[in-house]
């Protein structure tokens, strides 16, 4: 009975918040030719000034920085020094002005009023800008776009800027590979997701960050993408309405970030929305468009799925989507939860795909993290007050490509299941023996 109540809970969290973000199914034929992709305008304060010769002396040399420190390489490098905490990042000359993806997950939380392990807290292209000693980190604006060689491209760059977020002193730069050097402190041990005014909102009250408090715990870095978690400590004179902390005036919150490589040429196909069809979608103004009533183009957020026989009626992917359950998820839960997503490959045989989704478990001792952006996870957490489930996702800000999609679900929401079944059994038996309710009423009365 509880394993068929397990699955009822998770078939019901999964069916409904797995369809949220699989808008592939081709219910819209319309528009299927090729899409170019228009390219982000360069906004023209992108520039890459170079550091004036006067100014190269003032920097301490960078080997006597980096020496006997540890240094992870991947798509960015850095090093750590594991007495100090200090820990820097380099920059190579040929990743300034290059697109990023940064993927922001609220790791841990204080488990009520909104503060939940899990939540994403923000996704953005960015890229790197040196300006004499310093390097700006940028967000870039996906908002207004034109083709290129158009005459307005410039006038574009002049009227919409991108966001420059830091502005991070250089400490070094390599004079043989002209490699930069800053300070992580710098970047990520600032109030970089705006927790400040979350918890204001959330908590009505005034936290502020505590850098005492604070510093890095997991920093690795793979090919393609950097994995850093930021455990930021928050501080309150009066503190806030909390019972699952032990003392409201200080609370501790861990921040994932994961900046991975924007794959922008990868064969993918943006398509089109249609407004009869319901989607999550990825917008932005066209302004090469001059004969159309409104500059919007519209994409819809869907999966990259490529049939690898592709004249065959039903053909595997070239590439399945893959759902991790996460290794905290109950054991109890796990098949069910299994059979949940697969269930959705019958819907993907309707558009030509056969098992198109796959389903794998989280190994206890994975070296990876829920949150890196290269895995789809269905994650477990509890709270006092939540009682939901979410699926979050990342998308491609040029394409809508789904990139990544995390299903999040409360342990109360299962727990809220269980209990409607059980009240729901228990008036279906009554209801079936009229004679028991009767005896309960008498017996109720007598002790009356």
């Amino acid at each position: 009975m509880k394993h068929w109540i397990a699955k009822l809970a998770i078939y019901i969290v999964l069916l409904y918040f797995f369809i949220l973000n699989t808008a592939w199914v081709e219910a819209n034929p319309l528009y299927l030719q090729q899409l170019n992709t228009l390219p982000v305008v360069e906004n023209l304060g992108s520039t890459n000034d170079n550091i004036e010769e006067n100014n190269k002396e003032e920097l301490p040399p960078f080997r006597e920085i980096v020496k006997q420190i540890n240094k992870p390489e991947g798509l960015f490098s850095f090093y750590c020094n594991q007495e100090s905490g200090k820990i820097y990042l380099v920059i190579k000359p040929e990743q300034l002005n290059q697109n990023y993806l940064a993927t922001v997950t609220l790791e841990s939380g204080v488990g009520e009023k909104g503060i939940y392990s899990g939540l994403p807290l923000d996704d953005f292209l960015f890229y790197f800008r040196r300006v004499k000693n310093n390097l700006h980190f940028v967000i870039r604006n996906v908002k207004f776009r034109i083709k290129p060689g158009e005459a307005e491209q410039r006038s574009l760059a002049r009227s919409f800027s991108d966001s420059v977020l830091y502005s991070l002193a250089i400490n070094s730069i390599d004079q043989h590979n002209k490699n930069i050097l800053i300070d992580l402190d710098d970047l990520l041990m600032q109030d970089f997701p705006g927790l400040t005014f979350f918890l204001k909102y959330s908590l009505q009250a005034d936290y502020r960050l505590d850098k005492s408090k604070s510093y890095f715990g997991d920093v690795k870095s793979f090919p393609e993408n950097v994995e850093i978690d930021s455990i930021y400590g928050f501080s309150s004179l009066e503190g806030a309405d909390l019972i699952t902390v032990p003392d409201s005036r200080s609370i501790s919150l861990k921040v994932h970030y994961s900046f991975s490589q924007l794959r922008e040429n990868n064969g993918y196909i943006p398509r089109l929305a249609d407004d009869r069809v319901g989607y999550f979608i990825t917008a932005f103004q066209d302004f090469s468009q001059n004969n159309i009533q409104e500059p919007f183009v519209r994409y819809i957020n869907r999966w990259h799925l490529e049939p690898s026989e592709p004249n065959a009626p039903l053909s595997p992917p070239k590439k399945p989507i893959v759902f991790w359950i996460e290794n905290a998820v109950p054991p109890a839960y796990r098949d069910a939860i299994r059979e949940g997503v697969l269930m959705w490959n019958k819907a993907f045989e309707k558009a030509g795909f056969q098992n198109a989704i796959q389903v794998q478990q989280m190994p206890d001792d994975a070296d990876w993290h829920p949150a890196d952006v290269r895995y789809n996870t269905i994650r477990w957490f509890n709270s006092l007050d939540a009682g939901f489930a979410r699926a979050p996702m990342r998308v491609n800000p040029l394409t809508g490509e789904i990139l990544d999609a995390d299903i999040i679900v409360d342990a109360n929401m299962v727990r809220s299941i269980q209990q409607q079944y059980h009240a729901l059994i228990e008036a279906s038996s009554l209801n079936n023996n009229p004679c028991q309710e009767s005896n309960r009423r008498q017996g109720a009365e007598g002790r009356g």
